[in-house]
């Protein structure tokens, strides 16, 4: 865990946002492969209180979020979690960016899927979003790899790991009392249960 407003040393540092409701195999092998390629000194998982293209949906409580993300990147050398966002409401990309900026002068990498890519014009300020960091874009089946907006950029693609998996398709098979194992890390699913998240009503 880092705290709000510490230092971050590193000359390459990758952050990965989301609402991690719940945080999946997908997160960790994105985070991992970045890591690894780019030879980032860290990876910090952003957890986000209230993105806005989530609206009205209902989230698992923060602090919750925060410890299934917490497990299930445990004993994983070079990823951490921040609650930077923590007072971001809303939670804005270009908001967590800025707020990395004032911490490290270190390159920034956002860690995002092919889907949020092709989302990027629909965002506030996207174009300082580009300013403030290089995008690292994972593949996802049915997504192209595509930047909607015009301007400089700096980017890089990874074809794979392909991450296919959705915090919201697993949270509606957990509701609906399916097990959902081969997605989670083992850590997550054992947190779930414990804490009787996802139950059904």
């Amino acid at each position: 865990m880092t705290h709000t407003h510490e230092r971050w040393d590193g000359a390459r540092i990758g952050v990965l946002g989301g609402t991690f409701d719940p945080p999946h195999v997908g997160h960790v092998r994105m985070a991992c492969a970045a890591r690894d390629v780019l030879s980032l000194d860290r990876v910090l998982f952003s957890v986000a209180p209230a993105p806005p293209h989530k609206g009205s949906e209902p989230l698992s409580p923060y602090q919750h979020r925060v410890a299934m993300v917490e497990a299930s990147i445990a004993g994983d050398e070079g990823l951490a979690v921040t609650r930077i966002e923590e007072s971001h409401v809303p939670s804005f990309t270009v908001d967590l960016l800025r707020a990395c900026r004032e911490r490290t002068n270190a390159d920034v990498y956002f860690i995002m899927g092919a889907d949020s890519l092709s989302e990027l014009d629909g965002w506030r300020d996207p174009q300082e979003v580009l300013r403030l960091a290089t995008l690292v874009v994972f593949a996802r089946t049915g997504a192209a790899m595509r930047l909607p907006v015009a301007g400089e950029a700096s980017l890089v693609a990874f074809e794979e790991p392909v991450v296919d998996v959705s915090s919201t398709a697993l949270r509606a098979r957990l509701q609906r009392g399916e097990r959902a194992t081969v997605d989670l890390p083992p850590a997550v699913a054992r947190y779930i249960e414990r804490v009787g998240l996802y139950a059904r009503a």
